[in-house]
């Protein structure tokens, strides 16, 4: 067209810079966005939308900003597309921050940005901002939406309130297949496996059919349940029932139900023998079970199968030097360790995260870098006498060190999670809720003690970890001790 002669406008930019955004070619943007300026077109609204949305999909989020602060009236699409980005590009603290500016700014959201908002809110976990974006919702009538119904579920099931997301839930038109699945996957991610499965047979009545997702729900919902020949019946019914052929997704939660239920020989062969290459988190999660289970020959297994697909996965040298430990085998121990140092594999630290007042508050074990460690400590030493009185006995076998038994229990008292909990016992009101995320599996140890703790603190203690949530509540967890 150049090369013709004939002079772009506003409409040709526009088209060719979203060319670029679909083929992710940054240089021919950056190219095509000199020449806008060069022609005058970079203060046309339409032209810089199409050349902000070109930089977000190519993940050149430094000069979307940079386009975004010359644009002088962004428009209800510029400001989602902006947020849009920071979401997708993992900056989703800057996508609630551009939303408020939005709101001041008098641009109204619509169906539109309203999932990606409450997305941003469910990767940060927090509820009091998806509350408040819910509450957005319902005010400019995007409630009925099926897209912005969805989100708001899956939103509030991964903030760790399984029942606003069910009452949610009911209140909308379900004939939306993304609306069950992500009902179906919150309550298996909670543990609720009977009432997930109690979900997919009223889907059922109803007249929806399943996909692919809905039985990585129904599965995963066996997985967290123990209901092992359940998983079975499920998962060859999907090809012989509703013509779905199993995908990896699908073998991974059969083998991870096989592995929690302590049949790890059983899973080793179903990976071995399905028409997929084993996964790393395959391996991973299986190699976790044998740590459970103290499989030590399966576990040496998997960590070499682990470390094949993942030379620096340094779960797998944890989790193997764990399972050595745990079958107090210091010499082992100390190979697997040297050998992470050998390599220049670090293990990933375990940290917990509270948000009160939404604020996020973030502990490692033995944290003293708090502005009120003093206070927390003191909560948490006066918690550990008091569930003891309970009948709290500290399981020190989750201390992989070889040191006396006096400092392993101590060694126990400050994992993060109950750091966090302390903090949340000196800083909320008595009614409040605690939700606490941890970005590890919780230790067995953590998991009899926070139970205890929920007796002594008459608090709810909503725990999420990198398996699965636990309601801790009146001294029971809701996944039954099995997880």
């Amino acid at each position: 067209m150049h090369m013709s002669g004939e002079r772009s406008d506003e409409k040709t930019l526009a088209t060719a810079v979203k060319a670029c955004g679909c083929l992710s070619g940054l240089e021919q943007g950056k190219q095509i966005h000199a020449h806008v300026i060069k022609s005058g077109f970079d203060s046309d609204l339409f032209v810089s939308s199409g050349i902000l949305d070109m930089y977000v999909k190519c993940g050149d989020m430094l000069d979307a900003h940079l386009v975004f602060n010359d644009i002088s009236e962004p428009d209800d699409v510029a400001w989602t597309t902006m947020i849009c980005g920071c979401v997708e590009n993992g900056d989703e603290e800057r996508a609630l921050s551009i939303y408020h500016r939005m709101r001041l700014s008098g641009v109204q959201p619509d169906e539109y940005t309203f999932p990606i908002l409450v997305k941003a809110s469910s990767c940060l976990t927090a509820l009091e901002q998806g509350r408040q974006i819910h509450a957005n919702v319902i005010k400019l009538d995007c409630a009925s939406d099926p897209f912005v119904g969805t989100s708001l579920i899956d939103m509030y099931a991964k903030c760790g309130n399984i029942e606003d997301a069910y009452q949610l839930f009911k209140r909308m038109d379900a004939n939306n297949i993304a609306l069950w699945n992500a009902m179906l996957v919150g309550l298996a991610q909670h543990g609720n496996g009977e009432e997930a499965l109690k979900l997919f047979k009223v889907m059922k009545t109803h007249g929806i059919a399943p996909d692919r997702v809905t039985f990585i729900g129904v599965l995963s919902a066996c997985s967290h349940s123990g209901l092992v020949s359940e998983a079975y019946e499920y998962f060859h019914s999907m090809h012989e029932k509703y013509g779905i052929e199993p995908e990896i997704e699908h073998y991974a939660c059969l083998v991870d139900a096989l592995g929690r239920a302590g049949c790890t020989q059983q899973a080793e062969e179903l990976m071995a023998t399905m028409p997929f290459e084993a996964s790393a988190s395959m391996c991973r999660a299986l190699l976790g079970a044998c740590r459970v289970q103290g499989n030590t020959e399966t576990g040496k297994r998997l960590a070499e199968q682990l470390l094949a697909l993942d030379p620096s996965d340094s779960a797998a040298y944890v989790l193997l030097s764990n399972i050595y430990a745990a079958a107090n085998q210091w010499d082992d121990v100390t190979d697997a360790r040297s050998t992470m140092k050998r390599k220049y594999v670090k293990k990933d630290p375990g940290f917990s995260w509270i948000d009160v007042k939404n604020t996020l508050h973030l502990f490692v074990v033995d944290d003293k870098s708090h502005p009120q460690a003093d206070l927390i400590y003191d909560k948490v030493e006066d918690l550990m006498k008091r569930i003891k009185e309970e009948g709290y006995i500290p399981d020190t076998d989750f201390v992989l060190l070889d040191v006396e038994e006096e400092e392993k229990e101590r060694a126990l008292y400050y994992h993060s999670e109950k750091l966090a909990i302390g903090y949340g016992l000196i800083s909320t009101p008595p009614s409040t809720t605690l939700r606490i995320i941890k970005n590890l599996r919780v230790c067995g140890d953590c998991h009899n003690a926070i139970k205890y703790i929920s007796k002594v603190s008459e608090r709810e203690i909503v725990l999420r970890d990198a398996n699965r949530f636990h309601h801790f509540r009146d001294g029971i967890c809701s996944c039954g001790d099995y997880w």
